[in-house]
């Protein structure tokens, strides 16, 4: 299966120009990342820029360019590191583990990713154009239901009698995502308060199994 974290058709505006395989040049891209994420939180997307993110990072801006031919391509590649490290993370969970086990991990990597930096997540979220990770969050988003819906299957026996499988792992999918990206949006500091994820846990767990 290919990692849903490896972007394979991306524009190319978004794409980087090549991969960093060196590690002083790893460094380098790592480098201009960093200075671009602080740009975007301090001063947004619109007022960044491929100079002002060389200066930031302290690399020249021939350096840039070798790996990036624009701030688009720059800023893809956040979000696409970003996203690519919470699913890893959500992925490499338990699957074999009781629903409410796996609910758990599924709401916690969640909240996880929006809390650890909250500012950074919503300027991601809102200013970078979806366009840019499109194929990534495509490529997640088929991955997650692909195992959700297997593991549902296996457990039948388990659930209460609902719609479809394929629905089920969908709408659970969307709702967590959507309730915790609205707190991430509206209302950041709720995300580290342990009660949300036990409110959260609790609602699935309640919809979806016959015990709960």
């Amino acid at each position: 299966m290919t990692d849903p974290a490896t972007p394979t058709t991306a524009k190319p505006l978004y794409a980087m120009r090549k991969q960093p395989r060196q590690r002083r040049a790893m460094v380098t891209v790592d480098a201009v990342l960093e200075a671009a994420a602080r740009i975007l939180v301090d001063t947004g997307y619109a007022t960044a820029s491929t100079n002002r993110i060389a200066e930031r990072a302290g690399v020249s801006i021939g350096s840039l360019y070798e790996y990036f031919p624009g701030k688009e391509a720059i800023f893809a590649e956040l979000r696409r590191r970003q996203m690519g490290g919470w699913y890893a993370r959500l992925r490499a969970g338990p699957r074999s583990g009781s629903p409410r086990a796996v609910i758990r991990h599924i709401v916690t990597t969640q909240i996880q990713y929006a809390a650890n930096n909250p500012e950074l997540y919503v300027a991601l979220e809102t200013e970078v154009p979806r366009a840019a990770v499109s194929d990534v969050q495509d490529s997640i988003q088929d991955d997650f239901l692909q195992l959700s819906t297997a593991y549902l299957e296996a457990r039948r026996h388990l659930l209460r009698p609902k719609a479809r499988i394929e629905f089920v792992a969908e709408f659970l999918a969307r709702w967590v995502s959507s309730t915790i990206h609205g707190f991430a949006m509206h209302a950041p500091k709720e995300l580290r308060r342990s009660d949300l994820a036990e409110e959260l846990v609790e609602a699935v767990a309640r919809y979806l199994l016959k015990d709960a």
